[in-house]
């Protein structure tokens, strides 16, 4: 495929940056406890400027759907629930995206303007993200020697958290946690010519991001749209593409569905089909499946709904011809009326009817009533009138773009590398102006001072941290990439020992995170005072790990904790044994009293460690342990 097909293809990157949020000063953290608030909205839609509706916008409205948004005080405010207007933009967020336009040589305007994005599918409360372009052009080298181009890089708002949608109640519900969370958005020219190049801009763009060490990490973090065309095509944007390992997949499979619609386009026009022998009136057919053993029909039959059934002339093996592995026609036609109606699928006279019980003589009269003949297609639906006859208007629309072949459009990515319709691709009569935000002027002196420290690339990191900073090259390739790695480089410069710093940012903080420890706790202050007690000699290297455990169970201030954890008279380490040993013997009584066996062992605890170590210390370990064997009992 790679030599054989004349791809055209473009990337657009979305990166979440560690800071606060973009237009408030909330925490950039999601939640996953009970919200303090639950909010129940409609959105309506608004022309534009021009007085134009954005025909993706207006597809969403049409579906009047009602939002619920969950609120969580602690990382939200009055401008994620649209109640305040937006304060300045982020400082931080914005230095990254400018670094990130030096390192890709890219003309940095001397006013940025905020933009408003209609976007009425709930997951930005206002009906619109904010976004604003920081730079055009530029370029990046890949690993091959091919240069991609940069079209542009702008700095927006993330959108809610969908977590769960209801079609009986007409409700989609959003948590606002990660709505204006900062993303970095970065979009290639259409210059990518293979499924490789494409999969490598990708991981060049991603690595591009990570050396700013300002990349959030995690599932979802970090999404890419593809925007794909071959010759004969059309240009298709694919959203939501999480797995960068997938990105090949992705654009060989949609390259396939492409070819397909092409030769279905070539089918049709051998077979001199017209748009008007399309608009067949469908008829209803209740009348014909009174006795019918199909299951739905005869649920359908019985409880008063309507069964409909249309003729697509010259359609015959249409609907069923595959256009992706393990997806027809048919199965394309599914995702648009999923996407635009209430109707979630249709049967076709492509497929084995008697599957679903249909036998020989009905078939017979159903072609008979809609006069098929040998080359025609029919499609069956079931539900409530209005929502049939809606159904296939869209199916009879759809059957119509076959005629012209690959329709313009945005899909949904899918966790096999296939993809489904989502909507229209979006039109420029959804961007207006942001009222609430005066243009930000571009200090000068910013701009030199972001340059004099524009970061190391990774190829440069390993280079450093194997030959001048002595590590080896696990531990380099595990930092050059890591959040860390200019902060880490700050204090071996300052004469911190390399290996020890590198150990315990890349792996003993994991450790504890996998103790149920508060690794949260843990910023670069915490790091610094650690370090500092380590180089005055106060903690060795042996019993490190087991003070930085002490700090955070004790919450206290790390150089407090110092002259205290040097009094103790047994390590961390030793006491989480001895009480893991205690909740282990007393297994019985957790398995009857769960964590009500807290005070009972407490007093065990004591008997045998009192003095050695804080109350309060021991409290939390045996608390710990005795969540953790009931999870135990529980699994077993």
């Amino acid at each position: 495929m790679e030599e054989n097909i004349e791809i055209t293809a473009g990337l657009e990157i979305h990166q979440q940056i560690g800071s606060k949020k973009l237009f408030c000063r909330c925490k950039a953290q999601l939640k996953e406890d009970n919200p303090d608030a639950i909010i129940r909205r409609r959105i309506r839609l608004a022309a534009s400027e021009l007085g134009e509706f954005d025909k993706a916008a207006l597809e969403v409205f049409k579906k009047k759907y009602y939002f619920v948004y969950q609120y969580f005080k602690d990382v939200c405010c009055l401008v994620e629930l649209d109640e305040e207007p937006p304060h300045s933009c982020d400082i931080e967020a914005l230095k990254t995206a400018l670094e990130v336009s030096l390192l890709i040589n890219a003309k940095i305007p001397d006013i940025l303007y905020v933009m408003r994005k209609t976007v009425i599918d709930g997951s930005n409360v206002s009906g619109f993200q904010r976004t604003m372009l920081v730079s055009i052009g530029g370029n990046l080298k890949l690993k091959n020697g091919k240069e991609v181009q940069i079209q542009s890089l702008a700095l927006e708002e993330d959108a809610a958290r969908l977590i769960a949608k209801d079609e009986t109640k007409k409700e989609i519900i959003y948590n606002l946690d990660r709505l204006g969370i900062p993303l970095i958005e970065l979009s290639t020219t259409p210059c990518l010519k293979t499924p490789t190049e494409v999969k490598e801009a990708a991981l060049a763009i991603g690595e591009l991001l990570r050396i700013t060490c300002k990349a959030r990490r995690g599932l979802g973090t970090i999404r890419q749209d593809l925007n794909i065309s071959i010759k004969g095509g059309a240009r298709v944007e694919i959203k939501g593409v999480q797995e960068l390992e997938l990105i090949d997949e992705y654009v060989r499979k949609e390259v396939l569905r492409q070819k397909n619609l092409i030769e279905i386009k070539k089918i049709l026009e051998q077979r001199k089909l017209s748009k008007e022998e399309l608009d067949e009136e469908p008829l209803n057919i209740n009348e014909l499946m009174k006795e019918c053993k199909c299951n739905f029909i005869k649920e359908a039959v019985q409880n008063k709904k309507f069964v409909y059934a249309k003729k697509f002339a010259k359609m015959r093996d249409i609907f069923g011809k595959e256009i992706q592995p393990n997806r027809r026609f048919g199965t394309e036609i599914v995702s648009y009326l999923k996407a635009k109606t209430n109707i979630k699928g249709f049967i076709h006279s492509d497929e084995d009817l008697k599957k679903y019980k249909f036998e020989d003589d009905e078939i017979r009269k159903i072609k008979e009533k809609l006069r098929i003949n040998e080359e025609d297609a029919f499609v069956i639906i079931v539900g409530n009138e209005e929502d049939c006859l809606d159904a296939l208007r869209v199916i009879t629309e759809r059957c119509k773009q076959a005629i012209e072949g690959v329709p313009e459009e945005t899909r949904n990515a899918l966790e096999d590398g296939n993809s489904e319709y989502s909507r229209p691709l979006p039109g420029a009569a959804r961007m207006y102006p942001e009222t609430d935000i005066p243009p930000i002027l571009i200090d000068k002196e910013l701009l030199e001072e972001i340059k004099r420290n524009l970061p190391k690339t990774a190829d440069e990191r390993f280079e450093i941290y194997t030959k001048k900073y002595g590590l080896s090259e696990k531990l380099a390739n595990e930092m050059k990439l890591n959040n860390y790695a200019r902060f880490f480089e700050e204090m071996v410069e300052d004469g911190v020992e390399a290996k020890t710093l590198a150990v315990f940012l890349l792996e003993w903080i994991t450790q504890l995170k996998r103790e149920n420890l508060d690794v949260d706790k843990i910023d670069e202050i915490f790091i610094k005072d650690v370090i500092d007690v380590y180089m005055k000699g106060i903690v060795t290297r042996d019993n490190l790990l087991d003070f930085i455990r002490y700090c955070l169970i004790s919450n206290e201030p790390v150089k407090e904790a110092a002259i205290k954890f040097k009094k103790d008279t047994i390590s961390i380490k030793e006491v989480e044994n001895k009480i893991e040993e205690i909740v282990k013997t007393n297994r019985e009584l957790i398995k009857d009293k769960k964590e009500y066996a807290f005070s009972a062992l407490m007093g065990d605890v004591m008997k045998e460690l009192k003095g050695k170590i804080q109350a309060k210390i021991l409290s939390e370990i045996l608390r710990r342990k005795i969540a953790e064997e009931i999870e135990l009992i529980e699994k077993s």
